[in-house]
């Protein structure tokens, strides 16, 4: 649509009406053709009329709209029944010309009898906009399923402080949109020095003169867009509008602009606002302190809020009168800021922005639509600094950043042309966090943390605002994002939030609980801390893309340090590579990181920072490199070779009460929402954890209670059946199979469990009922089947089972591995056992159980030193695999080891109180 030129908000004209006017359709506008509305196709264009012609003339832009849409349901009705139309009454009219329903070939007059209602509209409020906008509505009286709802209205605006200028924006619309008619037309005087643009690819206009006009006109849609690269400066969008202004350059704008921000008379002697002035020109002989202070004066002391009334779009409100009142717009502001600045006898000048879209700017007409902010640029002691009156906690530490404002326009009597605002790392870190974690229960426990956070600027405000209007229990979930990285999934259970003014922070302590991410892999566990990966190089491979630079965002920096204290006193772990990264990067992109370990406690600084810099194209394949040298060069933590698997320190950390804060704050946490089911649940998984496994199901219980899913019973069913409780663990997953009976899983754990209480025929039926589907999941049911009929010690029908099995998926590794179980365990067939699970092995990198299913076979064999072998290398992937525990420790009993292979046992009945009945179901007994 076309729009009026905006400033924060549209500009303003003289001459207007707070009520529609009803007029026919201008002599100069073209009509649309009428809309076919018989025997109308079900694939008709839902929008059959997007029509929107613009005339600019003598400093006025009168727009013309016309919208047809087709109503092919009663959705539509009702959300075509009330027509609504915004305008600003103060700056231009409301034209209404008519609207009709069109039904059968005939159009109904749908004002006849009826007028628009005017509302005030402020509905920005919420976002501190006070734009005087009115809406004029109609609820249209008989709509029906098939009508065409045509609307045609024109608005007209004019500005008297433009001196006789105008701006036209409208839409070019692309395919695949689909519309039966669509067009954009503009017109001005023949021979009027008018600019125009259009940016989308093939949106080029029919052109004419014509009775003293010159017309262009877009047949809509244009082409489908060719796809955009992600990254890009915002000069390299294409805004899908043509534009059109009488500007003829920038210098013109800003002398148009420049006498609305002139500051001299504008602060009275003796008044309230000149004691403000007196009061900094007393206390502060510096000149950038002073600046300072009238920064601060008016970030702090007047609110922002958009005033878009009375001729009041571009027109600031007098200092006097936003010092008054306490609150005004970006214009307000910046006038007030000038005055004070001009009275302390500092050198300041105001400048356009565009705020999102600063890029853009440089490749725009010139006007003022151009630009949605203003600000100041002062020059203190010959530096230059960018002041913005809107913003908040700029102090003197930091007050030569420069904001990511992009091109701007000085506002002078004598013109100026588009400058590019520096880019520069902000002198503070708008962000610094600490997080300190207790990690002396297990490193791959959760475990509590406190974190502490100071924001600044605009990011301490959110804070404000979500502390003053967010009840207590809830704020722990808004600002659980604030807890620095490094801890991984966290639950906030406390926080505390405090503001110093003086300094125009916010600090933030939270604790609760994490769990960082120590992983095991390759006998190890491991911390990821990182390296310089913060930047990823866009795609580029495209021919069109190809001299596109990279943006990299805006200006930023941040500090955040990470303390994990460790167990056993910090005794055991190391350093993955060189422990600390110090990388400069293209984009004006640095990282940090240092890892030091002293004692128990490791502890790793960061620092980010960027200054918004682009990526040149000829700078890509270097960038590339550079990048992929950063991200290869990672910081790691890990466990030397050696060091005992978390769990087995889990009783000695119950004794010392490593877990009582940890559970405090479970207890805090489901206390706040004890109506939430997943809160027990996620106490149940750390329960379970530690082996307080009839804690865990008692806290499944309350879950289950709540809301009983299929894989809250799968859990609790698990730890029925790891305790020996059978028949729970039997109705829970028959309870997770009625809900989710497609899961396979749960259908061989219950069939298994049945057949061991002396249900194998029912259980039997059960899988079998299942297999007579012939469906994908056939050769895992034949392998619960074989399992299934192992428990009953059939070991025929198992190994018949699983030859049917591996009959369907030969080269599947895991039903190979059952293969080779069952025969080992039921010591049948060893030599065809050994050979499954030599397969098996072969088959997959993750192959421990193979290696522990073989260990069986060679133990049935006699071979212990080749079992031991496999147990050792299958519980280096897997140290917490109780059957391999269980096994090696018999095999060490047998080989001599009767102390090591005692303590394998005692660690496999921790993991798993059941673990002696098992193997005894095979005759093997520790």
């Amino acid at each position: 649509m076309i729009v009026a030129a905006l400033l924060c908000g549209t500009a303003g004209v003289a001459h207007a009406g707070e009520k529609p006017l009803y007029q026919p359709v201008p002599a100069w506008v073209t009509l649309a053709p009428e809309p076919v509305t018989i025997d109308l196709p079900n694939d008709a264009p839902a929008m059959m009329i997007a029509d929107v012609q613009a005339r600019l003339a003598d400093g006025q832009n009168w727009t013309y709209y016309e919208r047809a849409g087709r109503l092919a349901t009663i959705q539509n009705v009702s959300a075509a029944g009330t027509v609504k139309i915004d305008w600003q009454p103060s700056h231009g009219d409301l034209i209404v010309h008519g609207v009709d329903i069109l039904r059968a070939g005939k159009r109904i007059d749908a004002l006849k009898g009826a007028k628009f209602t005017v509302l005030q509209r402020e509905q920005g409020l919420e976002m501190m906009m006070l734009d005087g906008r009115l809406t004029a509505t109609l609820a249209v009286q008989g709509l029906q399923v098939g009508d065409v709802l045509d609307l045609r209205y024109s608005i007209t605006t004019k500005d008297p402080t433009l001196k006789g200028n105008a701006v036209a924006i409208g839409p070019i619309v692309a395919e695949p949109m689909k519309i039966g008619f669509a067009r954009t037309r503009l017109l001005w005087p023949t021979g009027a020095d008018v600019k125009w643009r259009a940016y989308s690819d093939g949106a080029m206009p029919e052109q004419r003169d014509a009775g003293g006009w010159h017309e262009m006109l877009f047949k809509l849609p244009v082409m489908r867009q060719p796809p955009m690269a992600i990254r890009v400066p915002g000069r390299f969008l294409k805004p899908p509008i043509v534009e059109a202004t009488t500007f003829p350059d920038w210098q013109s704008v800003s002398k148009v602009m420049e006498p609305l921000y002139r500051t001299q008379g504008l602060i009275a002697p003796g008044s309230p606002l000149a004691a403000e002035v007196a009061k900094i020109a007393a206390a502060e002989q510096d000149p950038l302190r002073r600046t300072a202070a009238a920064l601060a004066l008016v970030q702090g002391k007047v609110r922002y809020l958009f005033k878009g009334m009375d001729n009041g779009n571009y027109v600031p409100q007098s200092p006097a009168e936003t010092w008054s009142t306490k609150y005004g717009d970006c214009k307000a502001k910046t006038l007030l800021l000038l005055a004070i600045l001009h009275e302390l006898g500092v050198e300041a000048e105001p400048a356009l922005a565009s705020l999102g879209n600063g890029d853009l700017v440089v490749a725009r007409l010139p006007s003022p639509s151009a630009f949605n902010h203003v600000f100041v640029v002062a020059t203190v002691n010959g530096q230059t600094l960018w002041l913005d009156g809107t913003a908040s906690g700029t102090y003197l530490e930091d007050i030569a950043d420069v904001p990511s404002f992009g091109w701007v326009l000085p506002l002078r009597a004598a013109g100026a042309t588009l400058v590019e605002a520096p880019r520069r790392v902000p002198a503070r870190p708008g962000q610094v966090g600490t997080l300190n974690i207790d990690l002396r229960g297990g490193i791959n426990l959760p475990a509590p943390f406190e974190a502490e956070v100071t924001l600044r600027g605009s990011s301490a405000d959110m804070v404000r605002n979500i502390a003053a209007n967010t009840d207590k229990k809830e704020i722990r979930g808004a600002l659980q994002g604030l807890v620095p990285a490094g801890g991984g999934e966290v639950i906030v259970t406390a926080t505390d939030v405090a503001f110093d003014d003086a300094k125009g922070t916010a600090t933030i302590k939270l604790s609760g609980i994490t769990n960082p991410r120590w992983l095991y892999a390759d006998t190890r566990y491991r911390y990821d801390i990182g390296g310089a990966n913060v930047f990823s190089m866009p795609d580029r491979s495209r021919p069109a893309w190809k001299e596109i630079p990279v943006a990299t965002g805006i200006a930023t920096r941040s500090k955040r340090t990470v303390r994990m204290q460790l167990p056993d006193g910090g005794t055991g772990f190391g350093f993955d590579g060189n422990p600390q990264v110090d990388a400069t990067l293209p984009g004006g992109i640095k990282a940090a990181r240092k890892a030091v370990l002293a004692g128990e406690m490791l502890t790793i600084d960061f620092e980010d920072s960027t200054t918004g810099a682009e990526i040149a194209p000829a700078d890509f394949a270097a960038a590339r490199a550079q990048f992929a040298e950063a991200k290869n060069r990672r910081l790691g933590a890990r466990t030397l070779p050696g060091y005992a698997s978390p769990w087995r320190g889990i009783p000695a950390a119950k004794a010392a009460h490593r877990y009582d804060t940890v559970l405090d704050r479970y207890a805090s946490y489901i206390a706040d929402k004890p109506e939430e089911a997943g809160r027990y649940v996620t106490r149940a998984g750390f329960l379970a954890s530690i082996f307080e496994r009839e804690k865990a199901i008692a806290d499944l219980d309350k879950a289950i209670a709540i809301q009983a899913d299929a894989v809250t019973y799968r859990r609790r069913g698990y730890l029925y059946e790891l305790i020996g409780n059978k028949k729970a663990a039997i109705a829970d997953y028959a309870a997770a199979r009625e809900q989710d009976p497609g899961d396979v899983g749960t259908l061989g754990q219950l069939a298994a469990l049945m057949v061991e209480t002396g249900a194998r025929d029912e259980a039997l039926a059960m899988l079998d009922e299942r297999i007579a589907e012939e469906g994908e999941d056939m050769p895992q049911l034949l392998s619960a089947k074989a399992t299934a009929l192992s428990r009953a010690n059939d070991a025929a029908g198992a190994v018949a089972a699983m030859d049917a099995a591996i009959e369907k998926k030969p080269g599947n590794g895991g039903l190979l591995n059952n293969r080779c179980w069952i025969k080992g365990t039921l010591n049948t067939d060893l030599t065809g056992a050994l050979a499954d699970c030599t397969r098996s092995i072969q088959f997959s990198d993750n192959n421990a159980a193979a290696l522990d299913s073989r260990a069986m076979v060679y133990f049935r064999m006699g071979k212990l030193a080749e079992a031991l072998a496999d147990l050792d290398a299958a519980l280096e992937q897997r140290p917490a695999a109780e059957s391999s525990l269980f096994l090696r420790g018999v095999v060490k009993i047998r080989m001599g080891k009767a102390k090591e292979g005692q303590a394998d046992i005692a660690g496999a009945r921790l993991l798993a109180p059941k673990i002696d009945a098992d193997y005894a179901r095979w005759g093997i007994r520790a």
